[in-house]
């Protein structure tokens, strides 16, 4: 077969590359939403002192994700194993595979920013191939923060492979946003597949959790740290948690405005507006789903903490083009009134769900 494409469809929510890569790849399975709804509901934020890092928690989905079949493989072994990476690919796909790996942007015609200017480790998802015209399909934020499918050529897609254990000094390069150090990245290969059953333990097909969402809106309102719970896998975080992001921005927009060596960081308005569509989508489902009557009741509401999220993310985008500090004057306030409708749009549903949940136990 010349041509082999795996099911691949533009996600409705786009944040960072391996939850979006994740959503390009299973969103077109109905198994895949009752997990999505019931889990992506917090927060976390850095404690660095003069950048966000903006993540809805927990963010390396793909390792967890009961819907999806997944392993990783390392980049020694799989040296020893085939003779190229293109070849790899090849054969995942053939299986049914998406990989996912970090690659040197510098080599790669669709990344133009770096394209022959900056040496960049970054991971590239990679879901298709073309043997006659010999390219490959591939997923990634390529150009201007945009989530684009590209067809990259064989050539190019082998040395930005192979440069990443040539070129792994460690460096950082803030000015460019571009690291050479593998310790910052994907140092394996990732292979997925989509399951329809879970496969942990049971093997039985995820359903939607009342229960869990309910406990993480809880999280999420009293700036609770989630990551605690989960210690078992991981060293529970320092950083911030739930409605104590608010604050983190807040002070951001201050230092944008008071110190003109930091940069307005755009991703975490973005990452913040995307939140508040998922919010808006999940009540919107439990109220399709049936699971939540007084959905409907809400959701006007949640609609406008949502184009409120959008007004602010416009904000930053313009103070970033701009520079002009004046175009900041109202965002902080902006922030703390949305902190304040959030908190009082939803309590009274945290409160139902978790009713609801008790009472069908």
């Amino acid at each position: 077969m010349a041509e082999r494409l795996l099911p691949i469809r533009y996600p409705f929510v786009t944040t960072y590359p391996q939850p979006t890569n994740l959503m390009a790849m299973l969103s077109m399975h109905e198994e895949f939403y009752p997990w999505f709804y019931s889990n992506h509901i917090q927060l976390k934020c850095s404690r660095k002192p003069y950048a966000l890092d903006l993540l809805i928690y927990p963010d390396n989905v793909q390792r967890v994700c009961p819907v999806v079949d997944y392993e990783q493989l390392s980049r020694a072994t799989l040296g020893r194993w085939f003779p190229s990476f293109l070849s790899f690919v090849q054969s995942c796909i053939d299986d049914g595979r998406y990989v996912q790996a970090t690659v040197n942007s510098y080599y790669i015609q669709a990344y133009p920013y770096y394209y022959r200017r900056y040496h960049r480790f970054h991971e590239i998802f990679l879901f298709g191939y073309d043997s006659v015209r010999e390219v490959v399909h591939a997923a990634d934020f390529f150009e201007g923060g945009k989530y684009e499918f590209r067809e990259i050529p064989y050539a190019e897609l082998e040395q930005a492979y192979i440069s990443v254990d040539e070129r792994n000094d460690g460096r950082i390069d803030y000015e460019h946003a571009a690291s050479t150090d593998l310790n910052n990245h994907l140092s394996g290969i990732e292979m997925l597949r989509f399951g329809a059953r879970s496969v942990f333990h049971a093997k039985r097909p995820y359903l939607l959790d009342i229960g869990h969402i309910a406990r993480l809106m809880e999280d999420y309102l009293l700036a609770r740290n989630t990551s605690a719970a989960y210690a078992a896998f991981e060293n529970a975080s320092r950083d911030h948690f739930g409605m104590d992001i608010y604050a983190m921005l807040i002070r951001h927009v201050e230092l944008v405005q008071s110190q003109s060596d930091v940069a307005c960081d755009v991703r975490s308005f973005h990452l913040l507006a995307e939140h508040k569509r998922i919010m808006c989508l999940r009540v919107q489902y439990l109220g399709d789903s049936g699971a939540y009557p007084n959905a409907a009741l809400h959701l006007d509401r949640l609609k406008e903490i949502e184009e409120q999220s959008l007004k602010l993310r416009n904000v930053a985008m313009k103070y970033r083009i701009s520079g002009n500090n004046r175009v900041l004057e109202h965002a902080a306030a902006a922030l703390r009134m949305m902190a304040d409708r959030e908190r009082e749009a939803w309590r009274p549903i945290q409160l139902e769900l978790a009713e609801w949940a008790a009472a069908s136990v």
